[in-house]
């Protein structure tokens, strides 16, 4: 029997497969076209401990698995419970053998052939195959006999197994229900094949001619909403106590041994519709002589399969003396809607609700909170409230409720909302408490989030909002919305946009006014594969300096476990179309859009630091960088590598501000200049800023074709993105001992094979973390970059920079001398003596353009600068001006402050100023005569040799 295919014998060739595995009550299903899926997914979800189905019918497309659907039959079929709580509940047999012999019996009876026996685990299920396939319009019409010989002659079986889209258990697979699972297996492969004409007649199956009865077409939420509306037979005999219900039905159960059979089975069909069904039905009947619980039973189905609740004039024709002053005369037609009420959903043991919603081919099962006094849930959703003296008032047709309250840095209180849709699924949003309390902004936030309403009806959903939130304001405090990505908590958790990731499972958490901006863009787009395709693209041999700065991704989230508060990685791209935006279009692209993650060139200082403090630990990216003006550059440059933005002074007081721009991250930046001149351009020692830079150049390669390069960065890139960030961080956050001592193993290890100083060994963490951010997603799957490689290509990247970036010397002579050449042009060149033949004072040898800043004596050697300029420009350049002019004063070159008229051997009368004096001999001193341009002349020949 394990060689006997059970899939084969009782399914049709042509259609679709239905495969559902089951778990935890979250369901997985596929509608696939070949047996081969089929049986991989069989094996995929046992694997996974999943009670494993399949469709008892083949589908006419892969849309899904309703009734509508499937179209293709080849087989009837019966599922038979066993166990003690099964026969306890009167719905199975105490065990299998029990079952079995019944099933035999039942088969006698009937005239069956021998059926295909399936051991379900706990059950059996039975299957007579067809020799043809055949529709449904054939094959519903013997099930339904097939349903009902089953409850005539006792056969006790799952009265919901005879529907067309019932799945049962796949043979060979495991009934994890039982601990440890039990085994689903073959025990009888049956007879021979049925001709489903023969098998038609043995049913005893009769044709019936009905007249076409209009289709009403009702919308999913109509159905929805009716499904909320039950009727209860006890309410309505509870009213007709009273003389407010309906007395025909007062007097059927008085009088259960004289009515006639006609108003009998009119009392049955009003209590067949209520919530007490077949229960009723015994109440009504159980005092006649002839009392037969079975056969109420079956009249009970009969009507309930074929009929409706009867109306008042069926019963006043059988009765019309029962209709005699009855108040609902002429304004109801049915006595069943006396008893209607909407239904309660039923509550958990905690007292919530569970509401189980289909996500991405899953079932995900949600708690809903209680609601308050007097609103609750309706038995298949939606808003109700309930009214002591009228009937229960409709507040809103769908699941809408608060899940908690929240705290946004901005906007105080929020209440964070979840709103079930039937087609869009579930969405969560946050609104701001002041909004629920005004008069128009809940209609605008409520709006613009899918709840439609207006008039009373938005009011009536306000107020229960606003109960809501009052309500969970008694029982929980307010969470704190985050303003900040990357990690919180003590580090146990990790935030990206809209997601809270842990080692348990990544949770909604709603952002806050600060990150909302950014988190829109942090979404996962296409699928993972394709994104791999492209990030893969820089495993090639060569793409090592592209790969490195790729891997910041995965390295920024590290960086701050090195101690560093923050780094960055300059990339040089010198050559027109050689990718520069390309590298941190691809580094964006792990946790979400590629190019909107990252700053553009027209930001300001302010809103490059504002989005770095958002980012936190994750990578940000700012492209063109280099195009700032320099006094901007140098402040985000050191700003980036402090790891946190200025601080501010609350307006008119001297208490400063809260600063929460703070970030520990790394910055990847590109562009066609260094950052060394940059800031070498501004300052004389920018040493803060450069030894928080690694930067290096990537020139032209030909490892990726132009034609390659458009298709897979400029399109699938932009299409495959988001999906690798939360898969590493997941893991990080589980494994963040093992990460961090690994990561602190790398960087040593750097320090040692480099001997680098404390000095350098920033460049060993932030090689350190993309090292090890690159290996642990490597080993998670998400790429397949040499490591090796890349870790060799990066040390000698080190080795360069080290070469290319001596420890800053600042020396006091240099600062003059840099400042005489900024002055050239406000420098007056003059003797300081008179001719001693003349007695006159010598014409100028140069003359300035502008304001007089310096003033040099070729003569005499001697060199004036005013004093308040120099000290300026010290400032500017954060040149220490003390220290300098110490310095100077001690090898002998500054000689003190003194006031001199600096126009002196000019025609222009000024007045003394205060200035600095320099001895332009001293031998550690600049040549000034070089700097100025003076010639010296050879007194022998009267000739000028220039110095």
């Amino acid at each position: 029997m394990a060689d006997f295919d059970l899939l084969d014998a009782v399914l049709a060739p042509e259609g679709w497969y239905a495969v559902v595995g089951i778990k935890n009550k979250k369901t997985r299903q596929h509608l696939v076209e070949t047996r081969e899926e089929v049986n991989e997914l069989v094996q995929e979800m046992l694997k996974d401990e999943r009670d494993v189905y399949f469709g008892c019918a083949k589908y006419e497309t892969g849309d899904n698995r309703t009734g509508d659907n499937a179209k293709y039959f080849k087989a009837l079929w019966v599922d038979i419970d066993c166990g003690e709580d099964k026969a306890a509940s009167g719905d199975g047999y105490i065990d299998q053998a029990t079952g079995l012999q019944e099933l035999q019996r039942f088969c006698k009876i009937i005239g069956l052939p021998k059926p295909i026996l399936i051991n379900s685990g706990r059950g059996i299920h039975a299957y007579w195959a067809f020799t043809e396939v055949i529709g449904k319009d054939r094959w519903q019409p013997m099930m339904s006999r097939l349903a009902e010989l089953c409850q005539i002659h006792g056969l006790l079986s799952d009265k919901k197994c005879f529907e067309p889209a019932r799945i049962l258990r796949v043979p060979n697979t495991l009934n994890f229900k039982d601990t440890p699972p039990s085994s689903v297996t073959v025990i009888g492969v049956g007879g021979s094949l049925t001709e489903p004409a023969e098998l038609h007649v043995t049913l005893g199956v009769t044709e019936k001619k009905f007249a076409p009865r209009r289709q009403i077409q009702r919308s999913a939420l109509t159905l929805s909403l009716m499904g909320n509306r039950i009727s209860r037979f006890k309410t309505i005999m509870m009213k007709s106590a009273k003389n407010e219900g309906c007395q025909q039905l007062v007097y059927c159960f008085q009088n259960q041994d004289t009515i006639s059979y006609n108003l009998w089975r009119s009392a049955l069909s009003i209590a067949a519709f209520c919530e007490e069904g077949a229960s009723a039905a015994h109440k009504m009947s159980e005092h006649y002589p002839g009392y037969d619980p079975e056969e109420v039973e079956i009249k009970v189905h009969d009507l309930q399969r074929k009929g409706g609740p009867h109306f008042c004039e069926t019963f006043e024709k059988e009765n019309p003396d029962g209709c005699v002053g009855c108040i609902h005369k002429g304004k109801i037609t049915t006595p069943i809607v006396l008893g209607k009420e909407i239904a309660k959903a039923e509550q958990t043991e905690e007292g919530d609700y569970e509401v189980e919603a289909e996500e991405e081919e899953e079932v995900v099962s949600y708690k809903v909170p209680a609601f308050p006094y007097p609103y609750f849930r309706g038995k298949t959703g939606g808003i109700y409230k309930e009214n002591k003296d009228d009937d229960d008032t409709l507040v809103y047709e769908h699941d809408l409720y608060v899940v908690k309250r929240m705290t946004d840095p901005l906007l105080g209180e929020m209440a964070l909302m979840r709103l079930h849709l039937p087609i869009d699924g579930v969405k969560e949003f946050a609104i701001p408490a002041s909004a629920l309390i005004g008069k128009d902004e809940p209609k605008k936030f409520l709006g613009q989030n899918g709840v439609l309403a207006r008039g009373q009806q938005m009011d009536n959903i306000v107020g229960f909002l606003l109960s809501c939130a009052k309500d969970i304001q008694l029982s929980r405090r307010a969470e704190l919305m985050r303003t900040q990505f990357g990690w919180a908590d003590t580090d146990s958790k990790f935030i990206i946009g809209d997601r809270e990731i842990t080692a348990d499972g990544i949770y909604y958490s709603p952002p806050s006014s600060q990150t909302e901006e950014i988190a829109q863009y942090m979404v996962a787009q296409g699928s993972l594969e394709k994104w791999k395709e492209v990030f893969n693209l820089y495993a090639r041999p060569g793409l090592e300096a592209n790969a490195f700065a790729a891997l910041t991704a995965f390295g920024s989230p590290l960086l701050k476990f090195t101690g560093l508060s923050g780094a960055i990685i300059n990339v040089i791209f010198p050559h027109s179309g050689s990718g520069k935006s390309t590298a941190l279009y691809v580094c964006n692209s792990v946790y979400g859009h590629p190019k909107d993650l990252g700053a553009i060139p027209k930001d300001t200082v302010n809103a490059r630091m504002h989005i770095l403090g958002v980012m936190n630990n994750l990578p940000c990216t700012m492209d063109e960088i280099t195009n700032m003006k320099p006094e901007d550059f140098s402040d985000l440059a050191y700003a980036m590598s402090q790891g946190r933005g200025k601080n501010r002074l609350e307006a008119g007081t001297n208490k400063l501000r809260k600063n929460n721009t703070k970030w520990q991250n790394m910055t990847l930046a590109s562009g066609n200049a260094s950052f060394y001149e940059k800031l070498g351009s501004l300052k004389n020692t920018p040493d803060g800023e450069m030894m928080r830079l690694i930067e290096y150049t990537i020139g032209y390669s030909d490892a990726v074709s132009v034609d390659e390069g458009k298709r897979m960065f400029d399109h699938q890139l932009f299409e495959n993105y988001g999906h690798a960030g939360d898969i590493y961080v997941q893991w990080l956050v589980g494994h963040k001992e093992e990460a961090v001592q690994q990561l602190l193993e790398v960087q040593a290890k750097i320090d040692r094979e480099l001997r680098l100083s404390q000095r350098e060994r920033f460049w060993s963490g932030v090689v350190a973390c993309n090292i090890m951010g690159g290996l642990i997603a490597k080993s998670l799957g998400l790429h397949n970059y040499d490591m090796k490689a890349i870790y060799k290509w990066a040390c000698s990247m080190i080795r360069d920079i080290r070469e290319d970036s001596t420890a800053p010397r600042d020396d006091p002579s240099s600062v003059v001398g840099d400042f005489i050449n900024r002055h050239i042009r406000n420098t007056l060149v003059v003797d300081g003596e008179a001719d001693a033949r003349t007695k006159l004072l010598p014409a100028p040898i140069q003359e300035p353009y502008g304001e007089l800043i310096i003033r040099y004596e070729p003569d005499t050697k001697h060199m004036y600068i005013v004093a308040k300029s120099f000290k300026d420009d010290c400032v500017e350049r954060q040149i220490n001006y003390k220290d300098t002019m110490k310095a100077l004063q001690t090898k002998g070159i500054y000689l003190g402050s003194t006031t001199r008229r600096m126009t002196s051997g000019t025609k222009i009368k000024g007045t003394p100023v205060h200035v600095m004096q320099f001895d332009c001999n001293a031998p550690e001193f600049i040549n000034v005569d070089a700097y100025v341009g003076v010639e010296k002349k050879d007194e022998g020949s009267g000739s000028s040799v220039s110095n």
